[in-house]
């Protein structure tokens, strides 16, 4: 086939005309679709060839706990968004409905309360910053 044909497909200089069967049992053919999965690939034949040629291929894997945190964060700064407007609905009510004395009574275990949470917030900050330092240790 030295002659160029005139019409179809352009031929390939470097045609795979070779080929070669491979048996697998069970446990080999669970262990290759789990490879297979790992690396995103879907043709058996390439991986195959990329694993035995040393080609590099792509293991992506997937950390769910990095969305669960953002969600549960997410949630945590939501509720203090909520605990913002009921503090000002508070001092609020305070000044106009109560005396002095009282209200700086209740003023006062607001303020504790409000320390206490921003110790909270800075404890959440810390968890964060650690997270961040794990997650890009994996990410390298």
């Amino acid at each position: 086939m030295t002659e160029k044909p005139k019409t179809g497909r352009p031929l390939s200089p470097n045609r795979c005309t070779h080929c070669v069967m491979v048996r697998f049992d069970d446990l080999e053919w669970d262990s290759l679709t789990r490879m297979m999965e790992k690396a995103d690939e879907s043709v058996k034949a390439t991986f195959i060839k990329k694993l035995i040629f040393g080609k590099p291929f792509k293991v992506l894997t997937t950390d769910k706990s990095l969305a669960v945190y953002c969600a549960k964060l997410s949630e945590f700064f939501a509720q203090y968004r909520t605990i913002g407007v009921n503090y000002d609905l508070v001092v609020k009510e305070l000044r106009a409905n109560f005396t002095e004395k009282k209200a700086m009574t209740h003023l006062y275990k607001l303020e504790k309360a409000t320390i206490d949470l921003a110790k909270v917030t800075a404890d959440v900050k810390a968890l964060s910053m650690q997270f961040d330092e794990q997650w890009s240790l994996k990410s390298r």
